[in-house]
């Protein structure tokens, strides 16, 4: 489909933030839709921390865009005194060398990089950004993390364990990206992940998202992306966790509440003072 003019250069601008949709923008409105539209419209922005950093850095290698991303970040990545990578960003060329050197990472990393294209899911234009496609073949994603392991969310205001791929919807973000590619070549090709961890020695994974949880996550989409989309243009106002720093930002007092429904809700204690 036309990109209108969408390129590297203005992905992640205002303008488009405000235009497309994406799988971030999507996953952002799941965890609060203030904060989301707070982030679209530029008046909370992303912060580029070191984790990010350091995953950007590592899909910068991979995609032949280092130079240009080392001097966009100077300040974030140098010491200004000896010029080395700071302490934070010292383990990101122990992650390259073993990437590097699994031939299997390689092979799936080795497709057509950074490739945008944009679609239209249950009536709402969305854009994605492609780590590594092979056409006709499968859609491949890069993940930096800090390990593997099982992680602790908030849902349905109890915490639960999940695998880190249901933690970071990864699925979300897989079913996009099929649907999109798909409504662009007409093949729904398999979505991959290739992760790789910060740890003293880094696992590996290549792991495919398996169809049915694409399907269930493209539901999802389908589902919500309208409510979403309706947000963005002011149709109707966006709902607030309470939590997140958009919502602190104007967060009035309205009372006294019970110190067993702040912290303990799952014992359904409804009494206020």
């Amino acid at each position: 489909m036309e990109l209108q003019n969408l390129n590297d250069e203005n992905y992640h601008s205002i303008e488009q933030r405000k235009k497309y949709m994406g799988s971030s923008q999507f996953k952002d409105f799941l965890k609060c839709e203030k904060y989301a539209l707070a982030q679209i419209n530029g008046e909370i922005e992303e912060k580029s921390t070191d984790a990010l950093l350091f995953g950007s850095y590592v899909d910068a290698y991979f995609s032949g865009e280092l130079k240009q991303f080392t001097e966009k970040h100077v300040t974030e990545l140098y010491n200004s005194r000896t010029g080395e990578l700071k302490a934070s960003f010292k383990g990101v060329e122990t992650v390259i060398k073993v990437i590097e050197n699994d031939a299997e990472m390689m092979k799936y990393l080795s497709g057509e990089h950074q490739v945008i294209m944009t679609g239209v899911i249950a009536g709402v234009d969305f854009k994605i950004k492609i780590d590594s496609y092979f056409p006709n073949k499968c859609i491949v994603d890069q993940k930096i993390m800090k390990d593997m392991n099982p992680m602790w969310i908030e849902k349905n205001n109890k915490n639960v364990k999940v695998d880190f791929i249901q933690g970071y919807r990864y699925d979300i973000q897989g079913a996009i990206y099929q649907e999109i590619v798909r409504q662009n070549t007409g093949k729904k090709l398999p979505f991959v992940l290739a992760v790789t961890t910060k740890e003293e020695f880094p696992d590996k994974a290549l792991i495919q998202i398996d169809q049915e949880y694409l399907d269930n996550a493209l539901a999802e989409v389908v589902e919500k992306a309208p409510r979403f989309d309706a947000i963005k243009k002011g149709l109707i106002p966006p709902n607030e966790c309470g939590k997140c720093e958009a919502c602190r930002k104007d967060k009035k007092v309205k009372g006294v509440k019970s110190y067993r429904k702040m912290f303990h809700p799952e014992e359904n204690d409804e009494y206020e003072y």
